[in-house]
């Protein structure tokens, strides 16, 4: 069952620790978001070609979420040969 909910499950660990490293520099979004990039440049092509079987991540969950998304958007781009 291929649910945009479940994209959570793949891509949070990513999100969280994005989010941690935000915390510890005072909220400093900056942080998170190249966080998430170097999340996004380590994703093997499995993974990439797993997600894109997903629908996009959903709205809603605050941070967190916006980093899931971010992270999304950014390994959807990407193709499996990268």
């Amino acid at each position: 069952m291929a649910k945009a909910t479940r994209v959570k499950h793949i891509l949070g660990a990513g999100a969280y620790a994005a989010r941690a490293t935000e915390l510890v520099t005072g909220e400093d979004r900056s942080v998170g978001a190249e966080s998430i990039e170097q999340t996004a440049r380590r994703a093997t092509p499995v993974v990439i070609d797993v997600l894109k079987r997903f629908p996009a991540a959903p709205r809603g969950r605050g941070q967190v979420g916006e980093l899931i998304r971010m992270l999304d958007a950014d390994l959807r781009s990407l193709t499996v040969a990268e």
